[in-house]
Order: structure tokens, then sequence, then C-alpha cells
């Protein structure tokens, strides 16, 4: 039998290859979303804004909604910097005391993921750009910023036991506040089928309904994609770029509001009440920014997804 050097070539090369293909289908990588194992995001954690006036943010959000201060970032001078707001153990109102950079005085909106790290793997996998790693940020939590198709910072959070977030878990949470939980935070996009894809490839949202919102799975929070016909005016971003809480009664909420001392300097905060075609009512309130903070009531057994 003669001996062909070519051909022994040719099998080894094929040999080669054929191991090759073998291991890269093995071998361990970045675990595709919603697979087990893969990073997640668990719920809506935050939206941070741009304040005019710390002092009257604090009046709003602390005196005349109800909710406390459960922590703050100071600046080198020992000037406050970032005062967090909470809702509950998961969800904050952060108010930034720098010179307002964006329409509407959205700083971020932040989304709580169980793990910070696999989140930014499977983004950099999908082409997003994202810092090289994650870090402790200021709080102690592990977290990172991205940009979402329309514009908006999206702050990734893990948060973890030894930070300012951990250390409060269980505090600054009084009964009286008008609300224990964000339904919902909603952003103004700029193109409704870019924004669905981006939402669901990188976080894994499902469009609800007329798609106006989309579904956490897991989580009863949810993400509100608005969009305008026309190109909108400042104004229009005060409007849809907002935070929807929970309130059992929408009616009674709106009644001991009026009652508060702190009405007679947010005259104006209260400035519509409607009822929903399934009978949920809802009441929109504004800060001196002009920050829309709707309150909803929650969902009725029997409601069409999305509403």
């Amino acid at each position: 039998m003669r001996f062909s050097a070519g051909k022994f070539l040719e099998r080894g090369m094929w040999m080669a290859a054929a191991i090759l293909f073998v291991v890269s289908t093995i071998a361990p990588g970045p675990a595709a979303y919603g697979q087990p194992g893969a990073a997640r995001i668990t719920g809506m954690a935050h939206m941070a804004y741009y304040v005019s006036d710390l002092k009257s943010a604090r009046d709003y959000y602390e005196g005349f909604l109800g909710f406390q201060e459960a922590f703050t970032l100071k600046n080198a001078n020992a000037s406050d910097h970032v005062v967090f707001i909470k809702i509950n153990d998961h969800q904050y109102i952060e108010l930034y005391n720098e010179p307002v950079k964006n329409y509407g005085y959205i700083h971020d909106a932040g989304f709580e993921t169980d793990d910070a790290k696999g989140m930014r793997d499977h983004l950099a996998a999908m082409g997003v750009t994202v810092p090289e790693k994650v870090t402790k940020d200021a709080t102690g939590n592990l977290s990172f910023e991205m940009t979402e198709p329309s514009g908006f910072t999206i702050q990734i959070v893990q948060y973890l036991p030894g930070s300012m977030t951990g250390k409060t878990k269980g505090k600054f949470m009084r009964a009286t506040r008008i609300s224990d939980h964000i339904d919902h935070i909603g952003l103004l996009i700029k193109d409704k089928d870019v924004t669905w894809k981006f939402y669901n490839e990188a976080f894994g949202f499902v469009k609800e309904g007329d798609g106006s919102k989309m579904a956490i799975p897991g989580s009863d929070d949810r993400f509100e994609v608005g969009w305008e016909r026309k190109e909108p005016v400042e104004a229009r971003f005060h409007v849809k770029d907002h935070i929807c809480l929970s309130v059992p009664d929408a009616p009674k909420m709106t009644a001991e509001l009026k009652t508060k001392s702190q009405i007679t300097e947010f005259p104006a905060a209260i400035a519509d009440i409607h009822q929903l075609g399934n009978g949920k009512n809802v009441v929109e309130i504004y800060d001196l920014d002009h920050n829309r903070v709707e309150t909803m009531e929650p969902p009725k057994p029997g409601d069409q997804a999305g509403l």
C-alpha cells in the first residue's frame, strides 16, 4: 500500500476541524437570556432625577408623599449629592443635586439584576457598549451603566448585603407613605420596534397588549414604552418619563394629600384624576420640576394585560 502524505495531511486537517467543532459546541460560555443560570432582570430598581431645588424635592417626596430618605451620598465638600428616597427594600427614587442635563430631568432609570457580571457579559455579547468590568459603586452595590437605543442611561444594579441598601433593609418605610411599590417606569422612546426588540433581547421583557407596557418575567414590575406621533417638545418628556406608584385606593389617597400642610407648597401637584375603562382610578401628581408621578390602583382579576 502506497503512503500518500497529501491524503494524510488532508485527513488530519478534517479531524482537527471536527474536534474544534465539538469543543466549541460544548465549551461553557455566557448563558443565553432565559436559560437556567443566566443573569436576569428581577425588577425596576429606581428612577433618578436631576433636581433644581433639593430642599423642595425633599419636601415633596418626603413631606408631601410620605416617603423617607434612606441614605445620602455626599460631595467632597460634605454637601448632599444624591438622596435616596425609599419606596421599599428594592425600589428607590434618587434625587441628584446637579445641574439639569436632559429633557424630563431624568438622570437614569435603574433595573435590578441577580447577577451584574453575568448581565454585563450578556449585553457585551450582544454588541452593547458596557464597561470592561463590573465594580462596586458609591453605595457598595455592584452596578454599571449602559445607554439604550433612545439615548437614556440605564443603570444595572445588583444589591449586596453589606451595601448602604443592604444595611437599611427593613428600615425607612413609613406605613403612611402613599405607596409601597413602583408598578412601572416609563420612558419616551424614539422607535417602538427598535425598543421592543432591544428590551426583549437584552432584558427578556415581554410586550403586553398594544405594547405600551412590557412585562418582566418573574416580577410584578413592568416597563412602559411611551411614544409620540410627532417630534416631542420638552413638556412631553416630563409626562412620558415617569414612575407609576401602586396605591390601593386612589380617591382616598387624594383626599389625604389635600389635607396635608405641604399642599400650600405644592398647590398644583394634583393635576389630573380619572378612571380607566376597567374601573381603576388614576391620579397624576407633579413635582416642582414638572416631573410626573402617576398613581394607579393595582390590576383587578380579569384586567386586560398592559393596563
